[in-house]
């Protein structure tokens, strides 16, 4: 019998003090989404905004990096750690999935480029179609080539794939909005693990970001369905493929 897979979550930020009580920390919000797809692994968080660590990278078979409300391209003691601690677990061929920030700190450490986003702030739902090339090839862990639609809180991008790696989804607004290195690595520059309330609760940090206007748009967005729970399936099926 084949072992159950070993998930370190590295949890790289804090919720806001008045959000905790309702939603906790980034690593539950994860730990719940993959839970509701029936992941069968073991997962354990580790909060590397606060310096912690697995003992050894070779104590988890797969990764997984949060989002943060931090620059994955900054100098900060900590991102810069993080960066190179990606990288080695990188080159010790465990499956890594980024989300958001972790989406664009893997691209930037393994050589690609992140950055500001030209177009501002991207907040509510999106919805992203996939890249010609993955239409065409889709990877095994994809259910089925339709849009995929979900909710985002962001202002940087992934201005560069780092060598390897295909687009999945893009947009207009996002060109680089999912990606993957063939058996390594799955990024996504949405927040599957979000959940809609959570999104309205952030929108009252991002008053004064955008105008009234943007705002409206951005609270009509969430009309529209959020496919977090398909993503999940994709993350839990991308991890079952891993080497053994």
């Amino acid at each position: 019998m084949t072992a159950p897979l070993k998930l370190a979550i590295l949890e790289t930020d804090v919720l806001r003090p008045a959000l905790k009580p309702s939603y906790h920390s980034y690593g539950r919000m994860f730990t719940t989404l993959l839970n509701s797809v029936d992941f069968s692994g073991n997962i354990e968080v580790f909060p590397v905004i606060d310096g912690k660590y697995p003992e050894s990278i070779d104590d988890f078979d797969a990764y997984l990096i949060t989002g943060s409300q931090h620059d994955a391209f900054a100098d900060d003691d900590w991102i810069v750690r993080l960066r190179a601690y990606c990288k080695d677990v990188y080159e010790a061929e465990k499956p890594i999935i980024g989300i958001c920030f972790g989406h664009q700190l893997l691209a930037h450490a393994l050589g690609g480029a992140a950055g500001r986003a030209d177009r501002g702030w991207g907040l509510g739902v999106m919805t992203y179609d996939f890249d010609d090339q993955a239409r065409a090839d889709l990877p095994a862990f994809v259910d089925q080539p339709e849009p995929v639609s979900l909710l985002i809180s962001h202002r940087d991008q992934v201005l560069a794939l780092p060598p390897g790696a295909e687009t999945l989804l893009t947009n207009d607004f996002c060109r680089y909005a999912a990606y993957h290195i063939p058996g390594r690595v799955l990024c996504f520059q949405g927040h599957p693990e979000f959940t809609k309330d959570y999104q309205q609760a952030l929108l009252g940090y991002r008053e004064g970001d955008i105008t009234a206007e943007q705002m409206q748009a951005v609270v009509g967005s969430l009309a529209v369905d959020h496919q977090g729970e398909r993503i999940a399936r994709w993350m839990r099926d991308f991890l079952d493929t891993r080497p053994q």
